[in-house]
Parts: C-alpha cells; sequence; structure tokens
C-alpha cells in the first residue's frame, strides 16, 4: 500500500484517539464549575446571535442583510467539519469539488463556490473567504489554482453574508462573504475547548480527530491568551485499482488530513488601547483523489474506484499572521489591521489517460499500455499584505452612526505546472509516423509542458464608508461607499510541444498584460424596525470583480476555437459587476420562541467573467459572457415550542439565467447567416441547485442524575438542475451533451448525547440513508469514453466528544 512521506497517525495514536473520545465525559470532576452548551436566551426563549457583519457587534436580528450565522455549538451540533458540510447547512451556498473545468479528476481542492448563483470558475473568487478581518481568497489564474479553506475548529462563529458587500468588504465579495471569526483573547476569564472524534465510513477506513484549545488572562485585565492545535484524518473510502487485472493497488486511497496551529495575544497597554498578535497555521494533506471511473465502480454495493496509474496528492499549507490594534479615542473607535497571507500549495495529477487523449492515442487501445506514466507537477503560491484602518462612531443607536476606512492590498499570486510523459514521444511516433519531441520543440526527459510563470500580481487602495442616519424612532436610511484604484499585472510563460506538436515551440509562448481602473461601489439601506422584535429593510448594492489575462492554448485547440469565431483566446478579460436589488424582513415572535427572517433578490451580472471550457483539447481561457439575471428568495426559520425542542427550517430559491446570446469573437452566431457558434446562449443557466431546503430538530430530554439527554437530527435537500448549462446545450460551439448538471441530493443527519458540566458525548450518523448521487460527471475531452465521477461519502457512524469551560 501506498503512502506519503507523511502518512497516517501511528496504530498507537489512533487507539489514543479512540479511547479518549470514549471516556472524555469520565475525566471532568464533578466539582469543576464549566460553560453550559447553550447561550443565554430571552425567558428561554431562542438564542440571541451577535455578529459583526456591518463592521461592528449587533444583534443578528439587527442587521439588514440575508445573513446565516453558526456559533461553534450549532456547527458542533450538526457535525460541521469542513466547507463541503458547511454549505449543506446554509441555503443559497452551493459548494462543488468539480474543478474549474470538465476535467473534475483533478486534483480535489480545485472547487467551485457560489452564492446566490453568482457562480464563475474564472478569475477572482466571486466569493471572499475571511478569516477575522483578512480575506484569503485567491485567484483562478490558470486551472491549477483555487481557493483555500480554513478548517471549522475552536470559531467563535461563522457568518454567511447574502449579496454584494463589497462597500465594506471589497472587490473579492462581489456576490457575498463568508467570515471564519475566531475567539478574541480574554482578559478576565479562563476558558478551554476540546473535540475528540472517531467514526467508520461504510465500507471505507475510519476517521479520527483531536482538538483543543485554552485561554484566559496572563495578567488580569493586561495580558491574554488564547491557542489551540487540531489534527483530522478523513478515512477514504476511494480504491485505487489496475484497469486491466481488477487488482486494488491501493485501497481506501482518497483519505485526507487536517493539521491547525493557533496562538493570539491581547494586550491592553492602556484602558482603551489594545494590541491583538496572532499566527494561524493549517495544512492540508490530500493522498488522492475521491474521483472514481464509473466503469470500474459499484455504488449501490459501496464499491468505488479509479484506474489512475498513480495517485493525486496534493498538500496545501498556508499562515496568516495578523496584528490588530483597537483604540477608543472618545468619539470614535479606531480599528487597525495588519496581515500577511502566505501559502505554497504543490500537489502531482496523474496525466496518462489524458495525455494520449489530447494527443489523438486514445484509439490506440481502450487505456494506456503498461508502463506509461503522465504526471503534471504543480504549485500554488500565494503572498499577500493587507493593511486595514477605520473609524467607527462608538454608538451604534446614535442620531448618527458611521464607519469611515482605508484599505491597501498587495497580492502577489504564481501558477507552475510541469508535465512529464517519457514514453508519449515514442507512442506519437510509432502511430503518426513523426515524433512529437523535435529539435524545435524538445521535451527533455519526457517534459512535454513546461509553465515556469503565471503570475499576477494585483494592487488596490481603496477608501470606503457608510452613515446611518435615525430618520424617526423607527426608521433608519443607510448610504455607503467604496472608491478604489485597482491595478494588475500579469506574467504567463509557457513552452514545450503540447502547445504546437506540428510546428515546434522550442521558444515560450509569453502573455503579458496590465491594467487599472476605479470602481466605485456604492450601497443604500431603508430600513424600519419599530421595536426589537421586527425589522424591515430594503437594499440597492453594487459588486466588482477586476480582470486578467488569459494563458496562450495549444495548436490542438485551433478547431474548437474556429467554432465559436476565434483563432485565438483574447489576450486579457475585462472586470465585470452586478447591481443586487433586495428586500427582506427580520420578525421574532412568540416571546422571543420564533424567528422569522426572509427575503427576496433580483441581481443583474454584466460583462461576467467566466471560464471557457475546449471540449475537444482539454483546456479553457477566460473570457466576457454578457450578462446575467439571477433571482430569488430565502427563508429561515427557527422555533422553540417547547423548552427541551427547538425546530428549524431554511429554503432558498435560485434561478440565474445569461440573458443574451453570446459569440467567441466578432463573427456572427446567430441570426439567418450565422458564421459561428455562440459560447452561450440566452436562457442558459449557471450551476447551482434551483431550491436547497434544510431541516433540523433537537429534543432535550430532562435532566436525568444531573445529564441531559438529547437527540439531534438535519436534513438537507438540492433539487436537480433540470435547466442546460451553457457546456450542456448542444447549439453551442464548446458543449458536451454528456456532462452532467448538479443532481437532486438529499442527505438525512442525526445524533444522540449526553450534556452534564461542559461535557457533551454524542453517538452520530451521516448521510444515514446512504445516498450515492452522481454530484459530478465528465470526462477530459469529447474525445474521451472515460468518465470521471464525484459523489459524497458514504454512510459515517460514529462518536463525537467535546468539553468546554
Amino acid at each position: 500500500m501506498e503512502h506519503d512521506a507523511r502518512g497516517p497517525l501511528p496504530a498507537g495514536t489512533r487507539t489514543a484517539i479512540a479511547c479518549f473520545a470514549a471516556v472524555l465525559a469520565l475525566a471532568v470532576p464533578p466539582g469543576v464549575s464549566a460553560e453550559t452548551d447553550d447561550r443565554a436566551a430571552p425567558a428561554g426563549g431562542l438564542e440571541e446571535i451577535v455578529v459583526t457583519a456591518t463592521r461592528r457587534s449587533e444583534r443578528l436580528q439587527d442587521v439588514p442583510v440575508s445573513a446565516t450565522a453558526f456559533t461553534q455549538e450549532r456547527l458542533d451540533a450538526a457535525g460541521v467539519r469542513n466547507i463541503d458540510d458547511l454549505a449543506r447547512e446554509t441555503p443559497g451556498l452551493t459548494f462543488e469539488r468539480n474543478g474549474t473545468s470538465a476535467a473534475g479528476n483533478f486534483n480535489d481542492e480545485d472547487t467551485d463556490i457560489n452564492i446566490r448563483g453568482i457562480d464563475s470558475s474564472a478569475g477572482t473568487s466571486t466569493v471572499g473567504i475571511y478569516v477575522d478581518d483578512t480575506p484569503i481568497q485567491g485567484r483562478h489564474i490558470t486551472f491549477t489554482s483555487f481557493n483555500a479553506f480554513p478548517a471549522l475548529f475552536d470559531l467563535e462563529r461563522v457568518e454567511v453574508l447574502r449579496g454584494p458587500q463589497g462597500t465594506l468588504f471589497g472587490a473579492g465579495s462581489e456576490g457575498g462573504t463568508i467570515r471564519f471569526i475566531q475567539p478574541t483573547p480574554d482578559l478576565h476569564s479562563y476558558s478551554a475547548y476540546m473535540r475528540s472524534e472517531v467514526a467508520g465510513t461504510e465500507n471505507g477506513d475510519p476517521s479520527y480527530e483531536l482538538g483543543a484549545a485554552a485561554g484566559g488572562p496572563l495578567i488580569d485585565d493586561r495580558l491574554g491568551f488564547r491557542v489551540s492545535a487540531s489534527y483530522r484524518e478523513d478515512g477514504g473510502w476511494v480504491n485505487r485499482e489496475d484497469y486491466r487485472t481488477g487488482q486494488i493497488t491501493e485501497k481506501d486511497a482518497n483519505y485526507a488530513q487536517t493539521i491547525v496551529v493557533r496562538a493570539a495575544l491581547k494586550w491592553a497597554a492602556t484602558d482603551t488601547l489594545s494590541v491583538t498578535p496572532s499566527v494561524y497555521y493549517q495544512e492540508l494533506r490530500l493522498h488522492d483523489t475521491s474521483a472514481y471511473w464509473g466503469e470500474l465502480s459499484n455504488p449501490q454495493a459501496e464499491n468505488f474506484a479509479n484506474g489512475n496509474a498513480q495517485r493525486n496528492p496534493s498538500t496545501d499549507p498556508f499562515s496568516l499572521a495578523a496584528v490588530k490594534l483597537e483604540w477608543d479615542a472618545g468619539f470614535a473607535v479606531l480599528t487597525s489591521n495588519t496581515s500577511y497571507f502566505s501559502r505554497a500549495q504543490h500537489s502531482s495529477e496523474d496525466y496518462t489517460e489524458f495525455d494520449r487523449t489530447l494527443f489523438g492515442l486514445s484509439n490506440v487501445g481502450p487505456r494506456p499500455p503498461v508502463g506509461d506514466l503522465g504526471t503534471s507537477f504543480d504549485t500554488d503560491a500565494q503572498n499577500n499584505f493587507y493593511q486595514e484602518v477605520r473609524l467607527q462612531s462608538p454608538d451604534p443607536a446614535a442620531a448618527l452612526s458611521w464607519t469611515a476606512g482605508f484599505f491597501y492590498s498587495h497580492l502577489d499570486e504564481n501558477t507552475t505546472e510541469r508535465v512529464v510523459d517519457p514514453n508519449l514521444n515514442a507512442e506519437f511516433a510509432a502511430f503518426y509516423g513523426s515524433p512529437l519531441c523535435t529539435s524545435q520543440a524538445p521535451c527533455p526527459g519526457g517534459e512535454i509542458l513546461s509553465q515556469p510563470v503565471s503570475r499576477i500580481i494585483d494592487q488596490q487602495y481603496a477608501a470606503f464608508g457608510d452613515a446611518t442616519l435615525r430618520l424617526s424612532d423607527a426608521w433608519k436610511a443607510t448610504l455607503g461607499l467604496r472608491v478604489a484604484r485597482t491595478a494588475y499585472s500579469g506574467d504567463l510563460e509557457f513552452y514545450g510541444p503540447f502547445f504546437a506538436p506540428t510546428t515546434g515551440a522550442a521558444a515560450p509562448l509569453v502573455a503579458r498584460g496590465s491594467d487599472h481602473e476605479d470602481p466605485v461601489t456604492p450601497k443604500g439601506v431603508l430600513t424600519y424596525q419599530p421595536d426589537r422584535n421586527d425589522l424591515l429593510y430594503a437594499s440597492v448594492a453594487k459588486g466588482y470583480r477586476v480582470g486578467g489575462i488569459n494563458p496562450a492554448t495549444s495548436s490542438l485547440c485551433g478547431p474548437n476555437l474556429a467554432s465559436i469565431g476565434l483563432s485565438a483566446p483574447p489576450a486579457s478579460y475585462a472586470s465585470d459587476s452586478l447591481w443586487s436589488y433586495e428586500v427582506g424582513a427580520k420578525n421574532t415572535l412568540w416571546g422571543g420562541h420564533l424567528q422569522l427572517n426572509s427575503s427576496l433578490f433580483v441581481i443583474n451580472w454584466k460583462n461576467i467573467q467566466q471560464s471557457v471550457y475546449l471540449t475537444e483539447c482539454g483546456q479553457n481561457f477566460v473570457e466576457n459572457l454578457g450578462a446575467v439575471l439571477s433571482h430569488g428568495g430565502d427563508i429561515e426559520v427557527q422555533v422553540k415550542p417547547l423548552d427541551a425542542l427547538q425546530l428549524g427550517l431554511s429554503v432558498a430559491y435560485v434561478d440565474a439565467k445569461y440573458t443574451k446570446t453570446v459569440c467567441g469573437g466578432p463573427s456572427a452566431c446567430s441570426g439567418p447567416v450565422a458564421q459561428s457558434q455562440p459560447v452561450v446562449s440566452a436562457g442558459d443557466r449557471l450551476a447551482g441547485a434551483p431550491w436547497t431546503i434544510v431541516t433540523s430538530a433537537e429534543y432535550a430530554f430532562g435532566p436525568l442524575a444531573g445529564r441531559t439527554p438529547y437527540l439531534h437530527a438535519d436534513y438537507q435537500l438540492t433539487t436537480a438542475q433540470t435547466a442546460l448549462l451553457p457546456i450542456q446545450d448542444p447549439g453551442n460551439g464548446v458543449s458536451d451533451p454528456t456532462y452532467q448538471g448538479l443532481p437532486r441530493i438529499s442527505t438525512l443527519a442525526a445524533r444522540a448525547g449526553l450534556r452534564f458540566q461542559g461535557v457533551d458525548v454524542s453517538f452520530f450518523g451521516q448521510n444515514l440513508t446512504d445516498a450515492h448521487p452522481l454530484v459530478f460527471r465528465t470526462r477530459d475531452t469529447t474525445a474521451s469514453d472515460l468518465y470521471f465521477s464525484h459523489t459524497i461519502r458514504p454512510r459515517l457512524l460514529g462518536i463525537t466528544a467535546t468539553y468546554r469551560y
């Protein structure tokens, strides 16, 4: 069985974790004072969560934004451990591990995330990903670059803000923002949090987790700390096997390991000035892909396998260092956040099948011969610096409250790729009568592609602010504005016979470009709040994304490009922007036992950046593809009919469609004398489930010998996407009708546990119905008959123990 140098934990450590999970409840002395698991609620009603969605602390029910907030307790109750789980719990949020192109067999970190249908696997992210006050999302420079996401351990809360948040959060929040907010060191009291878990996947390997966090005053009222560390291994369930013999070469190869370490200090230099330095480090290791070959697998028998010649491993470490300064100047509160984000992801992917499909060798045999090995070695490095300073009025209830700030960022991201396939040249020469590699286009050691530089540097200066005027006791009006200077410069280099097998390519193909803009992103909100229990609002806001440059494509892509009216991809793509219109209500009823939050929205997205996948040659580029109209709504209901029972229901509807037919080039692609086929057609949809439904229920039985038994259940449903995506539309020039959109996905989870003195021990099950929806199915090019598929993790059963002090 293959393992990398940093393989799974030793058996002894695994046993220790399992034992810890089973006996943690007995480790707490009866006399120890501990936190209760439920936050204070008014008169036994629902918990009131405080958020910072407007960059100041407010009750979620007072914020005129469609938002969902998760405390660490709520995340634990639902078994949310990563961004995949979070997406299933959040209506209107879609997350897929399908890659930026149809080549879904490649790295599992290659993901697609969108809020309210604002979906793009090109350019900068449409969703802002924040750790505290620092954005960490990146660019899709090539299909080897993708976003990193923090693990969900020792968090104060997670906030999901729907709709553009560009006024206060910048250009990375065009469709919405997800904020992972960590605990601040306490200067007055001590606290601790521990979590341990062991679980088994149906016909797969066990999963393990152990984590601990602690904090409190080092010097009372002056110096506090918070430290945490966790390790998690998610067991694999997809085998790798020899497709010629059917023998398993590595069982349950797709396991993943996550290490997280954090340390923070808070120094109260004076009664009005505090400084909080912090360091966060995370390393994600993927041992292999979770994609499986349909021809080798039987999902109903819990048999998932791929026939790749080698593993697709990835190591993704990143660190975030930040210094936060807060000063209460009396007339205003000054907050400064200085941060540096550094990431060095590196991976390798099996290109054995893809190389032979690309160069027309797939018809030589059903699969590559024994001994063939094509490998893509990839890196994605980010080095980002951020500085934000904001000044806020101290009293949010004043007749006029305001925020003013300055933001600066310098983002440096570079991706590299190197494809090596030692046997490809000889096979190409034997089949076509001439070699792929020549003196003009050499491939030393079988190197058929070298991409030493794919680098884009983004720089932004921005001034932002908002002001809220209290028009009466019930009416408020908010105006916000962000004015920025954005600039980017890009440098992309490629060489090798991959790009020009018939003409030679000794010299690198170079793409360079730069641009700058001065975007203005306003926001306006009108709020009516007659009392603390009822809020009505209407808002209009603008979102924005910066443009970029395109890499070169292979000469093999010529026919595909010609079909959409292009001889080559455009050298660059422009910025895009949108306007969002929203009305919403937040109501607290029944003496605080019922919360009802709802919203309706319409979004007009113009000049949108989208990745165009060339289905015949397996490459992609970015183009501005006209306009999209997205509309829908969401409703969240939380009700506590009894002190012991809490119920939840969330429903969201999203329909995002192209409103225009767009050509790839200047030639006509519609009308009586069409010269080419369109890239997208009016009525094509963006990826995303039309309906998402999340329900939850928890019942806490009466105390039993000082302990509280409870039952918790969650059910999630996303409906199938029936409308055509652009790549599915046969009327488009770059299409693959076999490409699959999102299917119907339903999952059921349950947890039964016991709480006492800060301890929570529970048995749980995820995907209890053991559903195997075909979440994603694709192939490298339309010449291939090999399909790669993804599904959700099979049934997971386990035990979790947490402790809060």
